[in-house]
């Protein structure tokens, strides 16, 4: 009896400590070290499954029967959750800007194709600034146009460029104010024949440059001076105080504050999937569809195309007003079906904690607390604006 009592103690004392490796091999280590939070999720961490609550709470779209109105969306660039609750449109293909309420109902159009004073000739994205006023990126007329919450325009400025730099790229607004530009540019102590620089760089509301928050490496580019197809790339975003950067190559986001100082690091250890001869046949065989017919140095160009050894693990980068962030996982897009768009979620210290499924057909646009926007397409390509209310883990809102 003696030892058999003895054979069940040292069993339970074995399966406990089992149990606890195990349970400290998932958890996420988080630590400062001079001023940086780093957050290590290992490759066991697991999320809880987070939901978007079906059918969306509200859904802008074009009832039948009906004229040309506000809710009748041509190319829709971007759409954003304003901090009063409305939600703000970008029309690429009008041109406008337009806000709606929290039903749905709309409120006022602003913009307009042109070249004057608060017109677009290519309206690409829309932000919420400082003081509650939207901001308008102009990619063709590389200018900014800053309205008023009643869609009154306040000025224009020209987007700024470093000397040397390429097309600027405006990625977005810091809560205090400065909006980030990434663009590509020659860096004597980082490009190389095969590897192109990516320069992050802060200016005030005026249109000022502040400074740089640094150089970072971008794609890996083949003997013919494009990218590697399935090749990783720069990503870039804002949230809070913070500028984000991520190599898709691996699972490395760094966070800025404006000043370019280092203040957040989050890892997470994902394995990475093989290119493989499948991949490249699949890929070379739709860009030749795509080029059929054409000819000239540029298409020969493209066809020379080299390839990446690896997938990318990761695609955009969203942050939301509590300091989460969101990071969407990579998809073959030429692959016969990708998948569904999925996100990891990390909390404002770093570690994992869910990872989220988009409803079919729904690019994510903004993340809020409690709720997601996001624009569905139908199999027609008609685009509409949804928001739907967050389900965190097992339940709670």
């Amino acid at each position: 009896m003696t030892r058999r009592l003895l054979l069940l103690a040292v069993t339970s004392l074995l399966a406990a400590a089992c149990t606890a490796g195990d349970s400290a091999s998932q958890a996420s280590i988080v630590r400062d070290s001079a001023g940086v939070r780093i957050a290590e999720n290992p490759s066991q961490a697991r999320g809880e499954e987070w939901r978007l609550q079906t059918p969306a709470a509200l859904e802008i779209a074009r009832s039948e029967g009906r004229g040309p109105g506000p809710d009748l969306f041509g190319v829709i660039r971007q759409a954003i959750l304003l901090s009063n609750g409305n939600i703000a449109v970008a029309d690429g293909l009008a041109a406008e800007i337009r806000v709606f309420d929290t039903d749905g109902g709309h409120l006022l159009t602003f913009g307009g194709r042109g070249e004057g004073p608060g017109e677009f000739t290519n309206l690409w994205t829309i932000a919420e600034s400082a003081g509650d006023s939207i901001a308008a990126v102009d990619a063709a007329g590389e200018r900014i146009s800053v309205f008023t919450s009643a869609g009154t325009f306040a000025r224009s400025f020209a987007i700024p460029r470093m000397p040397g730099a390429s097309f600027p790229n405006v990625i977005g607004w810091l809560e205090d104010g400065p909006f980030l530009i990434a663009t590509r540019t020659r860096s004597p102590s980082r490009d190389t024949r095969d590897q192109s620089t990516q320069l992050l760089y802060a200016a005030d509301r005026h249109g000022e440059i502040l400074g740089t928050l640094g150089e970072f490496p971008g794609e890996r580019l083949g003997g013919n001076g494009l990218g590697l197809a399935f090749g990783g790339r720069a990503v870039f975003a804002t949230g809070g105080t913070l500028a984000w950067y991520g190599h898709s190559s691996r699972f490395e986001l760094m966070g800025y504050d404006a000043t370019g100082s280092l203040r957040r690091v989050v890892r997470l250890d994902r394995a990475l999937r093989p290119v493989t001869d499948t991949d490249i046949g699949r890929a070379r065989a739709e860009v030749e569809e795509g080029l059929r017919g054409m000819t000239g140095p540029a298409v020969e160009r493209m066809l020379a195309t080299e390839f990446a050894s690896t997938h990318p693990v990761h695609e955009e980068i969203l942050s939301d007003r509590v300091g989460n962030l969101w990071v969407e996982r990579h998809r073959d897009q030429f692959a016969e079906d990708p998948g569904p768009q999925v996100w990891d979620i990390f909390d404002a210290d770093g570690r994992l904690t869910g990872q989220l499924e988009a409803p079919a057909g729904v690019r994510i646009t903004a993340v809020g607390a409690r709720s997601v926007v996001g624009v569905h397409a139908d199999s027609l390509g008609v685009e509409t604006v949804r928001l739907y209310r967050l389900q965190r883990g097992s339940g709670g809102a």
